[in-house]
């Protein structure tokens, strides 16, 4: 029951994650330029994102959607500690701590 919560929750978040970074609103354009990315970056993201929601949401491919979301996790941490944003990663910690928690 815990792993199917953890699952949806993360496949969830990713997916919210995914339509942001593919419908780019300001705010997400001003933030990969601010931390100096090209502009067809949150595209590939979004799309690495939803892949990996998807992958999450059945068990032959949970591994996989784990792993990419690592990825993905690992990017935005490294990118919130190049600027020092250090309390934003917060919850890209917490992800990525559930994330790897499905591959034990």
């Amino acid at each position: 029951m815990l792993e199917q919560i953890v699952v949806w929750s993360l496949a969830l978040i990713l997916a919210g994650s995914a339509y942001l970074n593919l419908t780019r609103p300001d705010f997400v354009t001003e933030e990969f330029a601010h931390w100096g990315y090209p502009t067809w970056l949150p595209i590939a993201v979004g799309v690495a994102e939803l892949l990996s929601a998807g992958a999450l949401l059945f068990a032959s491919t949970r591994d996989y959607g784990a792993l990419l979301s690592l990825v993905v996790l690992a990017g935005v941490i490294f990118s919130l500690s190049k600027t020092r944003e250090w309390l934003r990663m917060q919850f890209p910690l917490l992800m990525a701590a559930l994330a790897f928690g499905l591959l034990l």
